[in-house]
């Protein structure tokens, strides 16, 4: 299940939801994909989600990315 996706563009790294669109820019795929983690945060119980990675390229990959846990 991918509800996320980093995609690369125009040398920024975009957030973008499945429903919503983008969710934000960064400059770099390691601040994107930490953004991914904490868009995760309100799923009770989830330790990770995957996230589908896009390259400038058109080459797909995927990455988990840990959700922040709340104390």
């Amino acid at each position: 299940m991918f509800d996320l996706t980093v995609v690369a563009k125009s040398g920024r790294w975009m957030l973008v939801d499945d429903e919503d669109g983008e969710l934000g820019a960064f400059a770099s795929r390691a601040d994107a994909l930490r953004a991914a983690g904490a868009a995760y945060e309100g799923y009770p119980g989830a330790e990770q989600r995957y996230v589908l990675i896009r390259e400038e390229s058109g080459e797909w990959e995927e990455a988990v990315v840990e959700i922040p846990r709340l104390h």
